[in-house]
């Protein structure tokens, strides 16, 4: 038995040697051409402005806290957006993927290196955890690299490599966690299903949500599968959850305070499957099309190797071989067939299919156990890989009956038939009685490399320029950390640096799109963020403000829309944006630097930012507030500031009752080419993009010396049919251009995925007129089609003369702040009456204070914002933060490993037996 042990173990590791050698060669050849040409695997998108930057901040962090571990691990960021919480804003990315820490083995000159490295390692454990699983699942031999190769060269591996490189974990983690199952439901230890919980519920709460479900199914249909009894049922569900539950409890020091943040979090469920009963047409067709190539529709990713033609089919008719894998599969094709299965792994929000990495690895197995006896197979089951073929082959042709010969589409029909040829030709020979150890070495070796050269073409077709060319879309090698530091040409580095005694925010203008997470590099206080996870509360803010360039993921960003009085409150002392963005810059912002050359940045300084924390007596009840409209929202924040009259004693404070001076503006309307655009019956109808409405204001002095908005109330649109099964695009750009300045808000497709909100309102601000210039403003929708539009409304908000003043009383005011840190502010204030300390602090229950010593509860002022109620008299007052339920998430993480350690001791022991 020993003998036969030993030689089981050296055939594994000739096998895991050999796989180690053909992924070399593989990643050489489809990312090679990478490293010729120089291109990176940073997406210039997200990857650019999410991934590769986070990453690097985050090792940062942790090669800091390693450095001076006395000054304890950072859990408040000023730079991330308007500050933020470390754990919460980085969980979804960084904090909770082991391949991260393996970060900190390289020097911070090294990061991009590393970033790319990690890269290739989280691949080639996808393999590794192929083979681990499919050996479980009586996979051997030759069989765990033709599995292998479909499975971790799967189109899901290839999009996320260079677009969201952390979707690459669930598909490491998937095959662990089926493997953990496999050995509760063989009476095995089930140490592994908990420990792998515990890492996926660590490393991102989303894909460990769909994992959850997705290990559910696979138990279910594998607990029959091997004829257990319904009575054992219970049995086997509890031991499964309370292993499960180990783990949860073992990730909660990550897990509850990232969870907390989500469901704070700026993010909508939206309407449930995006209100569809079934998909567009186009999407059927993509499902069916996209089988066997790189390209997706709604995250249904599919593209796998041609092999896989000739085992779906063979499944069914080969049922006792492949187990419950044929049933399984139809389940999950039933389920992308509606969106309301898509809408619920997807978290009951939009309906995208970020879970189908379950189908390769089911795919994966059947073609392991396929290559496994690929000498066996008899003609009937040659007949049916042949229905296979023509079927799929069907489907790859009639695209390009339509639009033209394809490759992509028709090599993985060639790989196919080079299978199918291989095995039918040793069908012959073995009848023939002329088979031999090299016909089995040849043809065996024939079906490996054309599954390897398929996936390789498949994935050089996705990124090479003879093909879809997703590499023109990634940045240089080499260059991000060079584009993070010259963003701003570098005329940040004139403004000073914050201090206690200076605490203010860097902004930015609405033409200022591309900036993201910039400030974290350039480590500033800034006020954009573009992450997954974000503030609610200051979400709140914007929305009150119905500040034009709000997004669900990005709340504050593009400068306000360069909303004067919000820039203020916010602190927002200097503004760096592109020379020619000027005219854009808030009225009373200064140019104090200029950077030469045709590309060249400003640098536009106030006096008339607010203090970071200042004193305010003057209060109106949330209720009240939301009465207002959006311009009188903004100016009524320069007298007082807002809050829930069930969380303050607002009869100790005095209540606003002075007069707003925002006006509304009359306006005539008409079209500047009834061909193009006609405007009736509150519809706009578009028949040409360019297409204008002209706005002409009736009496210039009504904007004299004013900040003009437009609001268009009561928006819907419905696309110009395009005639044919494509699924017309419902987003559009609306714009409004007044006196050289246009602005232009958003209006998302339905089916984009983290962006969608039906903006039935939108307000322009066209910023501050003289009134001396023209009185027409044009009103342009780009779309053809039809939009309902159900009242527009010009507001002109005067220019305060009494706003110096204002400014003055809240600096006299202010907390005179002697410490100023990431997760810790003191100061000292004196009032001859109540008031309360209005901060420009965004809301978390994190933040705690006292004042005098005594604990005080904050409260939430301004809809986003901390505020701390002040008694008259001189006030000694502390911030302190601390991520929400970080110590309960410490403490059940404790209990966890204490509960996985005594069973690890329980089966060492039963185990010596």
């Amino acid at each position: 038995m020993e003998q036969i042990e030993r030689s089981k173990q050296k055939n594994t590791s000739r096998y895991f040697l050999w796989y180690s050698l053909l992924f070399i060669v593989t990643i050489v050849l489809i990312y090679g051409y990478f490293v010729v040409s120089g291109t990176s695997f940073i997406w210039e998108s997200d990857g650019f402005t999410q991934h590769y930057l986070l990453f690097k901040d985050y090792v940062g962090m942790w090669q800091e806290f390693l450095q001076h571990p006395s000054a304890g691990f950072q859990n408040w960021d000023w730079t991330i957006g308007l500050g933020a919480d470390v754990i919460i804003s980085y969980g979804y990315y960084v904090v909770g993927d082991p391949f991260v820490y393996l970060g900190l083995l390289f020097p911070p000159s090294m990061m991009e290196f590393a970033f790319h490295f990690l890269i290739i390692l989280r691949i080639y454990c996808i393999g590794l955890a192929f083979i681990f699983y499919a050996r479980k699942m009586g996979v051997q031999g030759s069989g765990l690299l033709a599995g292998a190769f479909v499975y971790t060269f799967a189109h899901y591996v290839t999009l996320n490599a260079t677009r969201h490189p952390f979707f690459l974990m669930p598909m490491l983690f998937l095959p662990l966690m089926c493997l953990g199952v496999e050995k509760i439901l063989r009476n095995e230890s089930a140490l592994l299903f908990a420990a792998v919980v515990f890492i996926s519920a660590t490393s991102n709460f989303y894909f460990f949500y769909k994992l959850t479900v997705l290990i559910f199914i696979y138990a279910i249909f594998r607990y029959f599968e091997l004829g257990k009894s319904i009575k054992q049922l219970g049995q086997y569900f509890w031991k499964t959850l309370s292993y499960y539950l180990i783990g949860v409890c073992m990730s909660a020091v990550v897990l509850f305070p990232v969870i907390w943040g989500f469901l704070q979090s700026s993010r909508e469920p939206g309407e449930f499957g995006s209100g569809m009963k079934l998909y567009p047409l186009q999407y059927y067709v993509s499902l069916f099309a996209n089988v066997f190539i790189s390209e997706s529709y709604l995250w249904t990713v599919l593209g796998f190797a041609g092999i896989v033609m000739l085992v779906i089919p063979l499944m069914f008719v080969r049922r006792k071989i492949f187990g419950a894998i044929p049933f399984m599969l139809s389940l999950f094709f039933v389920m992308l067939l509606f969106p309301i299965f898509g809408s619920i792994m997807n978290g009951f929000s939009g309906p995208y299919n970020r879970w189908t990495f379950v189908i390769p690895l089911l795919l994966g197995i059947a073609v392991a156990r396929f290559y496994q006896r690929r000498f066996e197979w008899t003609k009937k089951d040659r007949k049916a890989m042949v229905v296979g073929v023509v079927f799929f082959g069907i489907i790859a042709f009639i695209p390009q009956i339509i639009v033209g010969f394809s490759l992509a589409r028709t090599l993985p029909l060639v790989a196919a038939l080079i299978v199918l040829g291989a095995i039918t030709l040793a069908a012959k020979v073995r009848e023939n009685e002329k088979w031999s150890p090299t016909w089995n070495k040849v043809a065996s070796a024939v079906i490996l490399l054309s599954i390897i050269g398929n996936v390789v073409y498949n994935a050089q077709e996705y990124y090479y320029p003879f093909g879809q060319n997703k590499m023109a879309a990634l940045l240089p090698y080499g260059t991000a950390d060079a584009q993070y530091e010259q963003v701003f040409d570098g005329v940040e580095e004139q403004i000073p640096p914050v201090s206690e005694e200076d605490i203010f925010r860097i902004g930015l203008t609405a033409k200022d799109n591309h900036i993201r997470n910039h400030m974290i590099y350039l480590e500033r206080m800034g006020m954009t963020s573009y992450l997954s996870i974000t503030n609610g509360s200051v979400a709140q803010f914007s929305r009150q403000l119905e500040i034009g360039s709000f997004q669900l993921i990005q709340p504050v960003r593009n400068g306000l829309d360069d909303r004067r009085i919000a820039n203020h409150l916010l602190g927002v002392q200097y503004i760096v944006t592109a020379v020619k963005n000027e005219q854009y810059l808030p009225y009373g912002y200064e140019v104090v630097y200029r950077s030469e050359g045709e590309n060249g940045h400003l640098v536009a300084e106030t006096e008339q930012a607010y203090p970071f924390a200042y004193a305010n007596s003057v209060v109106m009840d949330n209720a009240e507030f939301e009465l207002l409209n959006p311009v009188e929202k903004e100016e009524y924040l320069a007298e007082g500031f807002t809050a829930d009259a069930s969380e303050l004693e607002l009869d100790r404070l005095t209540s606003f009752e002075g007069e707003l001076a925002t006006k509304k503006v009359e306006y005539t309307i008409r079209s500047e080419d009834k061909e193009k655009v006609t405007i009736e019956d509150e519809q706009v109808v578009v028949q040409d993009s360019d297409g204008k409405l002209l706005i002409e204001i009736e009496d210039v002095a009504e904007i004299q010396n004013t900040e003009v908005y437009v609001q268009l109330e009561g928006l819907d649109f419905e696309p110009k049919s395009n005639q044919t099964f494509k699924r017309e695009n419902t987003g559009f750009n609306t714009t409004v251009t007044f006196n050289g300045r246009n602005k232009i808000i958003h209006q998302s497709d339905k089916l984009s995925f983290s962006s969608y909100i039906h903006r039935k309102k939108m307000l322009f601000n066209l910023g501050y007129q003289t009134g001396e210039d023209s009185n027409t403003l044009t009103l342009q929708f780009e779309k053809l089609g039809t939009y309902d539009l159900k009242n527009i409304t010009i507001y002109a908000l005067p220019i305060d003369e009494n706003y110096d003043e204002k400014v003055a009383e809240k600096r006299e005011n202010q907390l005179n702040v002697t410490v100023f840190e990431n997760e810790y502010i003191a100061g000292s204030i004196t009032q001859e009456k109540d008031t309360v300390l209005v901060t420009s602090i965004p809301y978390s229950i994190g933040w705690s204070a006292t004042v005098n010593g005594e604990e005080v509860e904050p409260v939430k002022v301004n809809y986003g914002f901390i505020g701390i109620p002040l008694e008259a008299g001189e006030s000694q007052v502390e911030f302190i933060y601390q991520t929400p339920f970080l110590k309960l998430g410490m403490t059940v993480s404790v209990i966890g490993f204490v509960l996985y350690g005594f069973e690890w001791l329980r089966w060492r022991k039963k185990k010596r037996m």
